[in-house]
């Protein structure tokens, strides 16, 4: 399923100011969006979406009605709107222009993958109810970081996002379904469970050059993500970003300090999708650019 036709069918009319197509981010897709004033289409969503407003808009408000249910909602900043898969929203009116609106989409899977993990039916993507002015800081941080990973690429970003929008489907779960789930939090006590990571970790090594997911790496620990996140922190004692974006820059301060390769093949080698986001990564985490590092390097 292409996550992103939805946003261009319920808001044609709305500037796109960022996205993730492109972004080869699986499980999960974010829009950052303009909107004019005035009325959206009827549409019946086939995935989740989760909005945000980044920005607060005195005297503005959003009016919709979904599953039989009207609301109406001020625009200020970190308001969270939830419209859960199936549910029917036939008027839609945004009353006054809304400068930038984050809009997150995550497919039904993700809750069919949980509910597995969990042993838990209840869990599904059409029990979250429809809701407007929803208050939760820990939906409104997670979308932020999405956000910053969308307008400002950055190293083992799109693990990040992966592993993120697996957080952001099980605090929907937990917080809003129509049943909330009270099943206990199970986890690998397998002898494997290490070897499992293992195999991850050498794939990781094995392939910095490349974009790296957390489904894909899932799937070679033979496990779900959700579980996979959880235990590969529990093995390494870091999140599978990063670890990754530290392996990376591993990799590239030993490639600098070789001195064989251009910045430019260092960034592309390393996993970096281009030289100005390895600079401004490289900085970040070490306190020079890679070019000051290589000068000072013995």
């Amino acid at each position: 399923m292409d996550l992103h036709r939805h946003g261009a069918h319920k808001f044609p009319q709305a500037g796109l100011l960022a996205s993730s197509g492109g972004r080869n981010w699986q499980g999960v897709a974010a829009e950052l969006r303009a909107h004019p004033a005035g009325d959206l289409p009827a549409i019946v969503p086939a995935q989740m979406e989760i909005t945000l407003a980044t920005r607060s808009i005195p005297g503005a408000h959003v009016s919709r009605k979904g599953d039989g249910i009207r609301q109406r909602t001020a625009v200020e900043a970190g308001t969270i709107w939830l419209c859960p898969v199936g549910v029917g929203e036939d008027d839609i009116n945004i009353s006054a222009p809304l400068a930038e609106v984050l809009h997150i989409y995550l497919p039904a899977e993700r809750f069919s993958a949980l509910a597995s993990l969990y042993g838990d039916a209840r869990i599904r993507a059409d029990a979250v109810r429809y809701l407007a002015d929803v208050q939760d800081p820990l939906i409104r941080q997670i979308g932020l970081s999405i956000l910053g990973e969308l307008t400002r690429e950055s190293s083992a970003g799109r693990m990040m996002v992966e592993a993120a929008a697996l957080a952001l489907t099980a605090r929907v779960a937990q917080a809003y379904g129509h049943d909330r789930p009270e099943a206990d939090d199970p986890f690998c006590g397998d002898r494997d469970c290490p070897e499992r990571i293992r195999r991850a970790i050498d794939f990781i090594h094995d392939n910095l050059h490349r974009d790296l997911g957390v489904t894909e790496l899932a799937a070679i620990a033979c496990l779900s993500p959700f579980h996979f996140a959880r235990l590969f922190k529990r093995v390494t004692g870091k999140t599978p970003c990063t670890y990754v974006s530290g392996a990376r820059l591993e990799r590239a301060r030993r490639l600098l300090s070789e001195r064989r390769m251009s910045l430019f093949e260092v960034a592309l080698t390393s996993g970096f999708s281009s030289q100005a986001a390895f600079g401004t990564a490289f900085k970040r985490v070490v306190g020079c650019t890679p070019g000051a590092y290589r000068h000072r390097a013995p």
